[in-house]
């Protein structure tokens, strides 16, 4: 849309001077003497002729400009006034009339992801994508980045050969090089992961994702330079953000603390209590109840145990995710005895349902062990 305002701004100036230029050149009279220019009326149609034009487009115009407005505003500030699912469904009704623009299924998208939904955000960024024939970036990114939500094995497939692309085009990408540099880690290709992770460092960013460049940028350095076994050990990356945890900030126990976090005490059942090793690392994720990577994560030691912590949007792993928009959620604990973030034979867990009319603190009990 934003392009068709661009394209009839242009055409008003050049409707404009069309009707003016003949207003201010003199013209001769009858007998062949030049007669002064008419500026008062080449002004007036200056002005008059956008008017009119902005009027009438509005007036007779069916585009849904309040919608558009509103609608963008409650994807991009929705802040617990309703849900998330409201506003998708707004957009979906408003691309199904045949008013659906880039942006619009750009938005939906992004909506989708944020819920958790990512097979329906696979479908908006899909259009995006087909509406631009693969040559915009950002909707480039937005459709490999869901194939990857969807399935993790796109990485070797035509996402990650999307995210080569789109390095390609837009090297100064975040996204891009972010996932440009998971894609050429699971490639063992380690000099252009660390290449395209050191670019993303020196754009800067929230402490949280420059502590996780930092933590992966060691592992690449000891891998390629032979440092300590201590660090060459460390987990490798996994899907998005998930592969490097930040660890969570001291809880203060209160729940009122957590602002519009989730509040959490986690303890071990009585018969798992002998098998907690003494100082393994705790994963607690938030994920949608449908399945995916994380949405939010952090990480603390099983030496802990009990404890009481707090979950907040500070621990996205995917920025503008609010945990308490998401209708469905899923609250996992987890004991890895690999050390790695995801689940592996042996590990200890226990997982809750959320509800997000919960005011206190919520109990999740580590009672199961992963086959």
């Amino acid at each position: 849309m934003s392009l068709f305002i661009a394209i009839a701004a242009v055409l008003a100036v050049l409707a404009v001077v069309l009707v003016a230029l003949p207003l201010v050149r003199p013209r001769p009279d009858e007998q062949g003497k030049p007669v002064g220019a008419s500026q008062a009326a080449a002004i007036t149609v200056v002005v008059a002729v956008p008017v009119a034009a902005f009027i009438l487009y509005f007036t007779l115009s069916d585009w849904p400009w309040d919608e558009q407005a509103q609608l963008q505003q409650a994807a991009g500030t929705h802040s617990g006034g309703g849900s998330l699912s409201q506003v998708a469904e707004q957009l979906e009704q408003r691309l199904a009339r045949g008013q659906g623009d880039l942006e619009g299924w750009m938005m939906l998208g992004r909506t989708y992801v944020v819920m958790g939904d990512y097979p329906k955000a696979l479908k908006a960024y899909t259009q995006a994508y087909t509406l631009t024939s693969g040559q915009n970036v950002e909707a480039m990114l937005g459709y490999a980045e869901a194939r990857v939500l969807v399935d993790e094995s796109e990485f070797e497939g035509e996402a990650g050969q999307l995210f080569e692309r789109a390095v390609a085009m837009a090297p100064d990408n975040d996204k891009a090089l972010w996932y440009g540099g998971v894609t050429a880690y699971r490639k063992q290709d380690l000099e252009t992961a660390r290449q395209r992770w050191a670019t993303l460092k020196e754009l800067g960013g929230p402490p949280e994702i420059m502590e996780i460049l930092n933590a992966r940028l060691a592992e690449i350095d000891a891998s390629l330079g032979g440092l300590p076994e201590t660090v060459a050990d460390a987990p490798p990356p996994q899907v998005a953000m998930a592969a490097a945890v930040p660890p969570a900030a001291a809880s203060t126990g209160d729940p009122a603390a957590a602002g519009d976090g989730i509040a959490l005490r986690i303890v071990v059942a009585p018969g798992l209590a002998g098998k907690i090793p003494a100082a393994a690392p705790l994963f607690v994720l938030a994920r949608g109840a449908a399945g995916g990577p994380p949405l939010a994560a952090i990480r603390r030691s099983s030496a802990e145990l009990p404890l009481e912590v707090n979950l907040t949007d500070a621990n996205a792993m995917i920025p503008g995710t609010s945990l308490r928009q998401v209708d469905d959620l899923q609250l996992v604990a987890r004991v890895s005895l690999t050390g790695r973030p995801v689940a592996s034979s042996g590990d200890l867990y226990g997982e809750v349902r959320y509800d997000p009319a919960s005011t206190g603190r919520i109990t999740l009990t580590i009672d199961r062990v992963v086959d």
